[in-house]
């Protein structure tokens, strides 16, 4: 099993780079509207992955402390 502060920073990167995904797609970087709706089913991965890194990274820290 990977250390507590391993899978923390493994969490943290993560939900960087989903981060800086979706920043991509709603920082008007795509031009034309055709791509638009696939770009809002991306934003919405990113921001479920987001939330469940978020959440690992938490637990990861919290166990840290023990």
């Amino acid at each position: 099993m990977k250390s507590p502060i391993t899978r923390a920073a493994e969490a943290h990167t993560n939900l960087n780079l989903f981060g800086v995904v979706q920043s991509i797609l709603e920082g008007g970087h795509l031009y034309g509207g055709a791509s638009g709706p696939a770009a809002q089913k991306i934003i919405a991965i990113c921001k479920a992955e987001m939330r469940k890194h978020l959440i690992a990274y938490d637990k990861a820290v919290e166990d840290s402390t023990k």
